[in-house]
């Protein structure tokens, strides 16, 4: 169904919050007839003969390079009570729509989820790269990966023939079960699943928690039916992975969700237990592009006893704060690398900055990616989200990583055919330029772009994700002498600026 009028009542609703989040939360200030202008722009993402302009007193509609209306703008919004503020540049932007949807055939015939789209993708298109619209679908999505969801915990692949298990989360119920790749779903709660799409199938083993599914099963390379009934359970997705060499825990964080503190945290002590105790730990982010900021803050706080983690700051007062370490180091000390690549983002440079910061990891790889920014993730009304960014981060040591990223103390991605034990020994040997270039690196703004590809091209940011930065990890965590005279790499830097706090 397309949108007839501008009396609108969700499209309405849907425009008034996406302007006034975006005039009020966004971190440049941007007003809201600029705002205006470009949301109605959007509609060209359907007709491309669709143009607006704006003077001081007027929206001027253009459509096939002529002028098609003008629609007065608000003399201010200076004393308007809130509610008359917002709705009055959602009915400009409906008024706007209706008049062009009387020249636009394409219009005419969009579905309203389609113009809506079209409309917020408009208001945000001259933002930041960062910033973007998730229809419902989409949105949904990104919540489960973020907080994970209802269901048995299983992806199936639907179409032609039965659904079929393409993937299983470890320890969900659908693996306590016994469910396989590659097995077949017959039945859903006595549903014939045959032709089936996945969406489809999926819905079905959604539902609410503590509640059961029935299913029967072919499993993979048996003609036999297997009938199950699993129990429906929060599922959140798997963002630690790790391993325990010689007394060494290797933890790959893939991203952070809802439960990747938590998680790490199990995987810290069950370390411990082991004969001869924990002996280091390596921290692996590379790949990792970032999550929830605070899952981040809390995976830092793992390894910190008290102190500083990082701020945010921001014109907007709700996006500003200070993160400090709150539960103790629950490594109580252990030596600690963290490794990055060009693709550690945003929230996992935070921990890998606080930790570079704060002497208590070596940082080992190549330049990380340099995304300092954070993203606010705003609900709208038709069920999607408008995500934009509202702050910036800055390390401990007061120096926002935007842009520029974080340098490792061991950069693997310099030179060739050297061995695990060569490339500590020359990071040992260079520790005074190492210190060097941190100092510059801290002291620099973000915003020279000249000075920031200069650094950044001292080791460059690389994504091959090799096993060599472990190898060179273990080397170091061998030596607690040579890991200490790396890890505490542009103390005096950091501890001055501590001081000035």
């Amino acid at each position: 169904m397309a949108v007839t009028s501008p009396d609108d009542p969700q499209t309405r609703e849907l425009i008034s919050q996406t302007i006034e989040l975006v005039a009020t939360r966004y971190i440049d200030p941007i007003s809201r007839e600029q705002i205006l202008v470009s949301t109605l722009d959007g509609l060209s993402l359907i007709d491309e003969n669709i143009r607006v302009d704006i003077t001081p007193t007027d929206l001027v509609l253009q459509y096939d390079d002529r002028t098609v209306g003008k629609i007065a703008l608000p003399a201010s919004s200076d004393g308007m009570a809130d509610h008359d503020s917002l709705q009055i540049w959602s009915e400009i932007t409906l008024t706007g729509l209706a008049r062009y949807r009387t020249h636009s055939a394409k219009l005419r015939s969009t579905d309203t989820k389609d113009i809506e789209s079209a409309l917020i993708s408009g208001a945000i298109r001259n933002l930041d790269r960062y910033s973007r619209y998730e229809g419902p679908v989409r949105a949904e999505h990104a919540r489960n990966r973020r907080d994970g969801y209802i269901g048995i915990g299983v992806r199936v692949v639907g179409g032609s023939g039965y659904p079929v298990v393409k993937l299983v989360h470890a320890e969900s119920p659908a693996a306590r079960a016994g469910l396989h790749p590659g097995d077949q779903i017959l039945t859903v709660n006595g549903e014939d699943m045959y032709g089936k799409a996945s969406r489809y199938a999926a819905d079905l083993l959604h539902g609410e928690e503590g509640t059961s599914v029935l299913l029967e099963v072919n499993a993979a390379k048996s003609n036999a039916i297997t009938p199950m009934e699993i129990l429906r359970e929060r599922v959140i997705d798997r963002t630690v992975f790790d391993d325990v060499r010689d007394n060494i825990l290797v933890a790959r964080v893939s991203s952070f969700n809802s439960a990747t503190a938590s998680t790490l945290a199990d995987s810290i002590m069950k370390a411990k237990l082991y004969d001869g105790g924990l002996h280091g730990v390596i921290l692996d982010l590379r790949g990792n592009r970032g999550g929830l900021l605070q899952q981040g803050v809390a995976v830092a706080d793992l390894f910190l006893a008290d102190g500083p983690i990082g701020k945010t700051f921001s014109r907007v007062t709700a996006a500003r704060h200070i993160f400090k370490a709150e539960t103790g180091d629950l490594t109580n000390g252990a030596p600690l690398v963290v490794l990055i690549d060009g693709r550690t983002a945003s929230s996992a440079e935070l921990v890998a900055a606080a930790l570079q910061d704060r002497n208590r990891a070596v940082l080992i790889g190549s330049t990380s990616f340099g995304k300092g920014s954070v993203q606010a993730i705003n609900d709208l009304p038709n069920h999607g989200t408008l995500t934009f960014t509202w702050s910036r981060m800055t390390a401990p040591s007061g120096y926002t990583f935007d842009r520029i990223g974080l340098f490792p103390a061991i950069c693997t991605k310099s030179g060739t055919g050297s061995t695990a034990i060569h490339k500590v020994a020359n990071a040992l040997s260079q520790r005074d330029e190492t210190a060097s270039v941190m100092m510059k690196w801290r002291k620099l703004d973000y915003q020279d772009e000249k000075s920031r590809r200069e650094l950044r091209s001292v080791c460059p940011a690389s994504t091959n994700g090799e096993t060599f930065d472990v190898e060179v990890a273990l080397e170091l965590l061998k030596n607690n002498r040579e890991y200490k005279n790396l890890a505490y790499v542009g103390q005096q830097e950091i501890a001055d600026t501590f001081a000035s706090q």
